[in-house]
């Protein structure tokens, strides 16, 4: 798994074709990519956020566990993203300010 660490770590993919350059063993399932990892005795799940460069690792398992498919649910690869969470401003833009109300004195 470490070939695969160091791989990734310096990868800078713009899309599935690119990743598969890199990875030719790679599947997409949905929004998850599945990468061979561990001379091919362990299955690693993974998200990749292709315009920031960011892996998520969401499982690593072998394949007697791969093989049950449990994972695509778990996983939520034929799920959209979350969705990204309220900044704190955001969130205070719809409340209420306390103090004077504009126009008046």
């Amino acid at each position: 798994m470490s070939t695969w660490h160091k791989l990734a770590k310096n990868a800078n993919w713009a899309n599935f074709a690119v990743l598969k350059q890199t990875f030719g063993s790679a599947d997409q399932v949905g929004n998850c990519v599945v990468f061979d990892v561990g001379n091919n005795r362990f299955r690693l799940i993974g998200r990749i956020n292709y315009a920031k460069g960011i892996i998520y690792v969401l499982r690593v398992m072998d394949h007697p566990e791969y093989d049950k498919n449990l994972w695509v649910d778990h996983c939520g690869c034929y799920k959209p993203p979350p969705k990204k969470p309220a900044t704190a401003k955001a969130a205070q833009k719809g409340k209420p300010t306390r103090g004077r109300r504009k126009g008046k004195r």
